[in-house]
């Protein structure tokens, strides 16, 4: 196997060595892998708080199977999408690692995964959407962590990926989004996907228009998603005794909380960070058109042109919703 190894900007390799497969896992061949700018940035970083031993990115990916396994029904050459939330125990309790955020990710041309990690793909689901079936997972676990009814407010503070989609399903299941970003041009993508009330700081006093409308009550609830804005804003926007959820996965700075606020309201906060028992909903949503997705691929580049990429992604952290790099 081959595959990119991001220790910093000065150590980009791609390393080729033997892939171990352990019992119960399948082997496939890689075909695509999405990346954000964001993920790029941090494994070139010099981060005090980086886990050095995790150098492969990437946990959104296609793939396709690499030879016959009985176990799972699939035969050489099935395309298939590859969640990236392994189950395993630690100390006697059951916890879920994400790949490519606590161990090795899946930019590489071959790996080896669990059997339960491979899910087959329907034909009607193209794999520039299929990239997109870890993010909807964790969606729906942070709407399902929610205590909110049909009807209900929701603010989601940034149109990351996983706030663009996080948009799409609260109108999904009868919620009512209100979606809070930096930045325009996400916040129309979401407006042309049927969210209707999509709100800028630099323009918005976003107390205001969020007590204007919800009629005076401000959210049922908020999930933080995105670093352009303070995480403070998530508490501002919601009731006395509201739900505050931080989702996605390992936050890569630290954040000032204000916990006068928590007290005051006596908010609810909770934390969100994988997808795990939700990716065969999403691949169903995905094969009925309920989650879009054009607009979310931002760049698309070959495996060999990996380490250009990382160093414009650490120049522009933000530049990318998702690079999808081809490995076929």
């Amino acid at each position: 196997m081959k595959a990119w190894h991001i220790e910093n900007l000065e150590r980009i390799k791609l390393v080729e060595s033997i892939l171990p497969k352990k019992e119960g896992e399948i082997k496939l061949k890689m075909s695509k892998v999405a990346i954000s700018s964001t993920d790029f940035a941090y494994f070139a970083s010099d981060a005090p708080d980086k886990n050095a031993e995790l150098t492969v990115p990437g946990h959104s990916a296609v793939a396709y199977m690499s030879e016959d396994d009985p176990s799972v029904g699939l035969k050489m050459g099935a395309r298939v999408v590859v969640s990236p939330f392994v189950r395993h125990e630690e100390h006697g309790v059951k916890k879920v690692r994400v790949l490519g955020v606590d161990e090795n990710g899946l930019l590489s041309d071959f790996v080896s995964v669990p059997a339960e990690n491979v899910y087959a793909l329907p034909d009607g689901i193209p794999d520039d959407e299929a990239i997109f079936a870890e993010y909807i997972a964790l969606g729906n676990n942070v709407l399902n962590s929610l205590e909110a009814d049909k009807g209900d407010f929701v603010v989601i503070v940034g149109a990351s990926t996983l706030g663009l989609i996080l948009a799409q399903l609260a109108l999904y299941y009868q919620m009512i989004p209100v979606l809070v970003d930096l930045d325009a041009e996400k916040l129309a993508l979401a407006a042309s996907w049927g969210v209707y009330y999509t709100l800028n700081p630099t323009y918005d006093n976003l107390e205001r228009r969020v007590e204007e409308i919800t009629g005076g009550r401000m959210a049922e609830c908020s999930v933080y998603v995105g670093d352009g804005v303070p995480f403070n804003t998530a508490l501002r926007l919601v009731k006395d005794k509201g739900e505050v959820v931080v989702a996605g996965y390992s936050v890569r700075s630290g954040h000032s909380i204000d916990v006068s606020v928590v007290l005051t309201k006596q908010l609810r906060l909770i934390g969100v960070a994988d997808g795990y028992g939700e990716m065969s909903s999403a691949i169903n949503l995905l094969a009925n058109r309920i989650v879009k997705t054009d607009g979310l691929i931002a760049s698309r580049i070959n495996f060999d042109d990996v380490p250009e990429m990382v160093v414009q992604c650490a120049q522009y952290p933000y530049q990318y919703n998702k690079i999808v790099v081809s490995i076929d």
